[in-house]
């Protein structure tokens, strides 16, 4: 038990503070992940001292594999930012393999299980690193159909731009349709097509949006653009970490 809430504690304390510093900032202190690494790797060496089971080292293994995959995706494509790579590489040294005590599955077998009892005991028995990107996809997934939404009240000014349809779904899908005041009331917006002015297909990950702010000075804020805002990755890494360890206590709780 104190095991476990040494794990919540931290990871509820770090990742609270990491998701409000990647929202406002889009910057993160990186040793600010030093306290999950270090409390991560001496509770996994003292699980390990008393012995894990066979599940367990499954459980490790994926969990490692996927933390190199996304180190990989990281740093040689650059897919994604350090900062992200780190708090994902934070939240697997701290749970690196499923416990024993966030499995109910004897519930399956009496009757009152329900599929609510099923869904939480399949979240807890995968790798926790892999519950954890489910539930980041999900969310991901979510801001997609919102982001589709409010750029199909656009649709006329897509229909008026002399481009191929394949690049008018691509700014529906992946980017979003704003007038140039956006770039001056909001941060993190980045232009994408402006006819005439700016035409790419993103924007790179190091951009200061501010510089764009100084390049559009003088032009109307009305003006209709495609942009693509910089999605804070550690803040809805942290908001899956936080459901993951509310699902965690609401396992244990139910379990018991």
């Amino acid at each position: 038990m104190i095991e476990e809430v040494i794990r919540i504690g931290c990871a509820t304390i770090i990742f609270s503070i990491a998701a409000v510093m990647d929202w406002k900032t889009r910057e993160i202190n990186p040793h600010i992940w030093l306290p999950l690494l270090l409390t991560g790797i001496s509770l996994g060496v003292f699980r390990s001292l008393n012995g894990l089971t066979v599940y367990q080292i499954i459980s490790l293994v994926v969990s490692v594999i996927v933390v190199c995959i996304i180190a990989v995706l990281t740093f040689l494509p650059k897919l994604m930012g350090g900062a992200d790579f780190l708090a994902i590489a934070s939240f697997t040294a701290l749970y690196p393999y499923t416990l024993p005590s966030t499995t109910f599955s004897y519930q399956m077998h009496t009757p009152n299980f329900n599929i609510i009892a099923y869904l939480l005991n399949f979240a807890m028995i995968l790798p926790p690193i892999l519950t954890v990107l489910l539930i980041y996809t999900l969310i991901m997934l979510l801001f997609l159909i919102h982001n589709i939404l409010h750029n199909l009240k656009y649709v006329d000014f897509l229909k008026n731009l002399a481009i191929p349809l394949h690049r008018k779904i691509y700014f529906i899908l992946f980017h979003r349709i704003v007038n140039i005041g956006t770039i001056f009331k909001k941060r993190f917006y980045y232009p994408i097509f402006i006819p005439g002015y700016v035409e790419r297909s993103g924007f790179d990950i190091y951009e200061d949006d501010l510089e764009w702010r100084k390049k559009l000075q003088g032009m109307p804020w009305e003006v209709t653009i495609v942009a693509s805002w910089g999605i804070p990755m550690v803040t809805f890494f942290s908001i899956s970490t936080l459901i993951y360890i509310a699902l965690y206590l609401i396992t244990l709780l139910y379990g018991g």
